[in-house]
């Protein structure tokens, strides 16, 4: 298509970039049925502006399962030219209890824009949850520890 509009225009057509990149790390994340993960980043302004960021948005595999609290609390008010934020906690997922193993992806997409009231899409970070159910060996291994120090502290007891 580029190609197309260059030969019939003369024009070349740029890539659209995201102001913002958001980045995770460690991405993904694993954990049993259960648990609650942090996903960790960062924020980098890619322009030469000064960016306000006001809110959020996200979509997610496991419905209810994602928590934005911690990117509403944290998140920096704005990020100045080229600049990258500190790291910080965006959200966090707790895995039901019943969820099925498997990898589970998401988007988390940062709003705001040029001023405190914009809600423009910045950027978007793709993140990935593997829920992982633990093999019958380490449990096993776990519920032998439990039993040693069962026996042992009955010993000091006598």
């Amino acid at each position: 298509m580029r190609a197309l509009v260059t030969m019939l225009f003369g024009l070349t057509v740029a890539a659209h970039a995201a102001v913002l990149t958001v980045d995770f790390n460690p991405n993904p994340l694993s954990g049993p049925p259960g648990d609650t993960l942090e996903f960790t980043g960062t924020l980098t302004n890619n322009t030469t502006n000064t960016v306000f960021i006001n809110s959020d948005s996200f979509t997610f595999a496991i419905p209810g399962a994602l928590d934005d609290t911690p990117f509403l609390n944290n998140a920096p008010i704005s990020l100045g030219t080229s600049a990258t934020s500190s790291p910080f906690i965006f959200f966090q997922v707790n895995i039901p209890a019943v969820q099925a193993p498997g990898p589970y992806t998401g988007a988390f997409t940062v709003l705001g824009g040029a001023n405190g009231n914009a809600v423009d899409n910045l950027g978007v970070g793709n993140f990935e949850v593997d829920v992982i159910i633990p093999e019958p060996a380490s449990w096993l291994l776990c519920g032998a520890a439990g039993l040693a120090l069962l026996v042992r502290r009955r010993r000091t007891r006598t």
